[in-house]
């Protein structure tokens, strides 16, 4: 069998303070989680919603953005002052060792479009070999 893959977040946990930055860009990753399936990436994120209708959704790449995917998120409970929206990412399993997931988050509302795209970095999950994973999965 393949040897045993983890998608590896590629970007700091932490830097800005969350609450800072939902502020200064409206939409921003809360955290990523794992997921029921191992081929699957699972995260919530804030946005300061506003009145009317709102769309956020999840753009992601396994090409170097040659294609991409636009996942819709759902709404969560809120936790004050922000609402939060529930996505998940549907990993293939021909994905290997070495190769990247590369992703952005775009939240559009009647006051505008607002994107959280790591600093214009993207947000990079890296799938590395690990004794024991089993098939490629999502951090803890």
């Amino acid at each position: 069998p393949p040897p045993a893959l983890l998608l590896v977040p590629d970007f700091p946990d932490g830097g800005e303070p969350g609450a800072e930055r939902l502020r200064r860009q409206r939409v921003c990753l809360e955290r990523l989680g794992r997921a029921a399936a191992p081929t699957d990436v699972r995260g919530t994120v804030q946005v300061l919603g506003g009145p009317g209708p709102k769309e956020v959704t999840v753009r992601y790449t396994f090409n170097e953005w040659l294609s991409f995917v636009d996942v819709p998120a759902a709404p969560l409970p809120p936790e004050p002052p922000a609402e939060r929206y529930g996505f998940t990412l549907c990993v293939p399993p021909s994905l290997r060792e070495g190769s990247a997931l590369h992703f952005a988050i775009r939240y559009r509302s009647p006051q505008g479009e607002f994107w959280d795209n790591n600093g214009g970095r993207n947000y990079t999950l890296r799938c590395c070999g690990c004794p024991g994973a089993g098939p490629a999965a999502a951090p803890p």
